[in-house]
């Protein structure tokens, strides 16, 4: 009796100049930007099962629809509020505003959407104080299938939508932001530094932007142009503490 076929799923392809982030993983980069900045509170959109939660040990405001939490993300924490309403929600409520005087540290992991993250950016903004920091993930999309709107998990196991469209977005409407693409694995890192929380350029623009890039494609666009307009850097060159961290350990 013959065998049946066993169905391998090929990897994704990638077209020339695809931007790809290899650097260590995510969590651990987030673990030492905890630790190097020592943010009093710490606002996370996305919590999902609570892995990047984990690596906060300060006071912490953890948004999600749906938390899905495993292991310890209490910790050690002197403040944690997890809050199971959307992105869109929570900042309407102005819960935000009675939890924590401002937010020092913020990472941006909700919808893979753009339109959804720029909500989430333009709110979280306006939380924040001059040396306050967001983060952003899955800027830098693994394959095709991940950068698109709609995930078909059998074209790709991971999706990290068209979040990579607010590189463009922030090149543009905010130049004035110190913004890096950093490579953490697997999907990218904003980083983005400058903030003014009474900056309303993104808020004016936000329907424009939305009608402008909803129907922009990475393969229409560009994977090079994308490559170039990333200018992303190593975390290596933009947190040295990592290296000093590891030295000492």
């Amino acid at each position: 009796m013959p065998k049946a076929a066993t169905h391998i799923t090929a990897a994704p392809s990638r077209p020339a100049g695809w931007p790809r982030a290899r650097g260590r993983h995510y969590l651990d980069v987030l673990e030492v930007l905890h630790l190097t900045r020592a943010p009093e509170w710490y606002l996370e959109i996305g919590a999902g099962r609570g892995h990047s939660l984990e690596r906060c040990p300060g006071k912490a405001i953890a948004v999600d629809p749906a938390f899905r939490l495993g292991g310890d993300v209490t910790g050690d924490k002197p403040a944690l509020h997890l809050i199971q309403k959307t992105s869109g929600d929570f900042f309407a409520s102005g819960q935000a505003r009675e939890l924590a005087p401002r937010i020092d540290m913020a990472f941006i992991d909700g919808m893979h959407l753009f339109e959804y993250v720029l909500d989430d950016f333009i709110a979280t903004e306006k939380l924040c104080h001059k040396d306050a920091t967001i983060l952003l993930h899955d800027l830098v999309p693994f394959s095709p299938a991940a950068a698109e709107r709609e995930w078909d998990p059998e074209r790709t196991k991971g999706w990290s939508g068209d979040v990579w469209k607010m590189t463009l977005i922030l090149r543009e409407y905010r130049p004035e932001l110190a913004f890096d693409v950093l490579n953490p694995r697997p999907c990218g890192l904003g980083i983005v530094t400058g903030l003014d929380p009474e900056n309303r350029v993104l808020e004016d623009a936000r329907d424009e932007i939305v009608e402008k890039f909803m129907d922009l494609t990475i393969e229409g666009f560009g994977p090079k142009n994308l490559s170039q307009i990333m200018q992303m850097r190593k975390v290596e060159d933009v947190l040295p503490d990592l290296k000093e961290m590891e030295v000492a350990e």
